[in-house]
């Protein structure tokens, strides 16, 4: 019988240490590499089983129903572009519950996510970590029986995995990590008897990888009052500035770095043009509530962000 690492997924071998799956141990559940990031946090970015194209193949053959996780912070249009390519019986579910700021009515905010990006199916917002509306998911995976999770890597996918295994009083032991491709391979959890979930490889974005983008708390908008011509340095990476005295507020990682700069100022010369009350979304990152109309001007890596109406 072949073996898989419990957290990865991918099938164990003790031949080639340079190859996915390795480990020096006949008898080992983790492959070195799942071992090291759990016991060690030493994190090994390696390349995936699977293209994006692929994970979609598998899904669209195989699953009869589907669980597309995302979060607050990185919902977008190319997540929901991913979201409608599926053509099974689907769920959007929004994940990490617990960073949403309380100032967001959860009810509206599904109902914004369904208009803004014509979504038809049921929206979910659940948290793993919180075991919020757990009961809800797992009422919905029990009435399809075999059910495939899929997302964008740390999407909080795992979590929400280990989460249910818990409720059903399992151990599903899958790696959680901020790091992208930590699940290689399918793997099959056994929740209670004929009820499984698969935990899919996430799908990967062509943008970098920041760890401190993702929160590890609850989040808390930052507001930041700009006058005419004004530039504000997102992480000292991305710049954005009014043509008008307005208000900014950043929906984004308390970790990354949000000031007004007066010296060494980048020219910013990428102008868009803004309803009032719009979001400007950053993939990865987040998105910025601007309050009134206006002409904003951005840095090249902003120059093509998602614009859409705020719900705010």
């Amino acid at each position: 019988m072949i073996k898989k690492c419990i957290g990865c997924g991918s099938e164990l071998q003790n031949k080639d240490p340079l190859k996915v799956g390795y480990s020096p141990k006949d008898n080992a559940k983790l492959c070195q590499r799942c071992f090291k990031l759990k016991n060690y946090n030493q994190k090994e970015i390696i390349n995936l089983k699977y293209t994006n194209d692929e994970i979609l193949d598998l899904i669209n053959k195989k699953a009869k129903t589907v669980f597309f996780i995302t979060d607050f912070l990185n919902i977008n249009k190319d997540v929901i572009d991913m979201y409608k390519k599926i053509k099974s019986s689907k769920y959007l579910v929004i994940s990490k519950l617990d960073f949403i700021p309380f100032s967001i009515k959860k009810e509206k905010y599904i109902d914004y996510i369904k208009d803004t990006y014509s979504v038809d199916e049921k929206v979910l917002l659940v948290s793993g970590k919180k075991k919020s509306n757990i009961k809800e998911l797992k009422n919905l995976i029990e009435n399809s029986k075999d059910s495939y999770l899929c997302g964008f890597t740390n999407s909080g996918k795992s979590t929400l995995i280990n989460s249910l295994s818990e409720d059903y009083g399992r151990n599903a032991n899958i790696l959680t990590s901020l790091m992208p491709n930590t699940t290689l391979d399918v793997i099959k959890i056994k929740l209670d008897e004929g009820i499984y979930v698969y935990d899919t490889p996430g799908f990967i974005t062509k943008d970098e990888f920041k760890e401190k983008a993702f929160p590890k708390s609850y989040l808390k908008p930052v507001t930041l009052q700009v006058k005419e011509s004004e530039v504000v340095s997102i992480n000292d990476e991305m710049y954005i500035s009014s043509n008008s005295k307005n208000s900014f507020t950043f929906y984004i990682s308390n970790d990354i770095k949000v000031t007004k700069i007066y010296k060494d100022i980048p020219r910013l010369t990428n102008n868009i043009i803004l309803e009032e009350n719009s979001d400007i979304v950053i993939k990865n990152l987040g998105f910025i509530n601007i309050k009134k109309e206006c002409t904003i001007s951005v840095s090249d890596n902003l120059k093509t962000c998602e614009i859409r109406k705020s719900m705010f």
